[in-house]
């Protein structure tokens, strides 16, 4: 049986990002452990709830030993547990429950038991539904699921064709996705990757109540360091950068290293490439593009515009 929902206390100071995986959730669950930590707040990044979680210290914290073997029950359990003074920010993504197949009706008690105990809940959603899905249909081809340094970023712009059978079911999945979120999570915000890579200090802002962290811990913007950290990746140039934006950029990897190495978090992902990148380097992407345009026009609610914008760049590219 779950853990009765009276007994709920402080759950405003958990945070639940819901994903179907691709739409950023897992450098937003990183920045808000960041911004968290940075303003010396207890804090825990569970990563996934439902591969591994463990109580250490009387904290829940990730385990990826244990996979899939504890039932919804015992990880609500150990949730029920943790210790309330520490947030958690926490992650649960579709594509992980139904890797599990636990029965239905568990599910439904498990969606119950989340909605009551975070009190925090963001959906994060993709703005251009196309490129969510190009960045998949890449995923899928290059093995790299998140970039984290050169290396990864080489093996993804190898890729020059993808499937667009995959294509399309990573588009079908989309849609159910938000279908999910609609029938379970009634009481969720949306937060769009677009805006929590370019508008990451307003973001951080309005999810976690602090303002001005990176401005004031690192000497800039954290919308800032971000697009220089994904320049840098890029050019492999330090001196794209200007001295401060460099002298920012070092403060805020030496923090990344400290939560890793603190167990607070497991890396922040680099921006992977733009659309204006990814054009550029799939063949078919003019393919996949028609067949976004034919399925976009059956859910009236798909901004078909948007699927030639690089936000990155901040214009249309065809």
């Amino acid at each position: 049986m779950l853990p009765p929902l009276t007994t709920l206390l402080n759950t405003d100071m958990n945070y639940l990002i819901l994903t179907p995986d691709g739409v950023g959730s897992t450098i937003l669950q990183r920045l808000i452990t960041m911004t968290l930590y940075l303003e010396n707040d207890p804090v825990m990044n569970t990563h996934e709830l439902t591969n591994g979680l463990k109580l250490e210290n009387n904290v829940a914290t990730k385990d990826y030993d244990l996979g899939y073997s504890q039932t919804l029950v015992e990880i609500a359990n150990i949730l029920q547990q943790s210790h309330t003074e520490t947030s958690l920010v926490s992650r649960l993504a579709k594509y992980h429950l139904e890797n599990r197949k636990d029965l239905i009706h568990d599910c439904h008690e498990f969606y119950r038991f989340l909605n009551k105990h975070f009190e925090k809940k963001i959906m994060c959603v993709r703005e251009n539904i196309f490129e969510y899905a190009m960045s998949w249909s890449i995923r899928d081809q290059s093995g790299v699921l998140n970039v984290y340094d050169g290396q990864d970023r080489e093996k993804v712009l190898a890729v020059s064709e993808v499937d667009e059978k995959y294509f399309m079911h990573k588009c079908q999945e989309y849609v159910q996705y938000i279908d999910w979120m609609e029938q379970n999570f009634p009481d969720v915000e949306k937060i769009s990757y677009e805006d929590t890579v370019k508008k990451s200090d307003q973001i951080m802002q309005k999810i976690t109540g602090y303002s001005n962290t990176f401005i004031d811990k690192f000497g800039k913007p954290l919308s800032i360091m971000l697009s220089r950290e994904h320049i840098f990746l890029k050019n492999r140039q330090q001196s794209d950068l200007s001295g401060d934006e460099s002298r920012a950029l070092i403060r805020y990897r030496m923090t990344s290293k400290e939560m890793i190495e603190r167990n607070k978090i497991h890396g922040i992902p680099f921006k992977n490439t733009t659309l204006a990148d990814k054009k550029r380097q799939i063949t078919n992407f003019n393919n996949c593009l028609d067949k976004f345009y034919e399925f976009a026009k059956n859910h009236n609610w798909i901004d078909q515009s948007k699927a030639t914008y690089d936000f990155w760049n901040e214009e249309h590219i065809c």
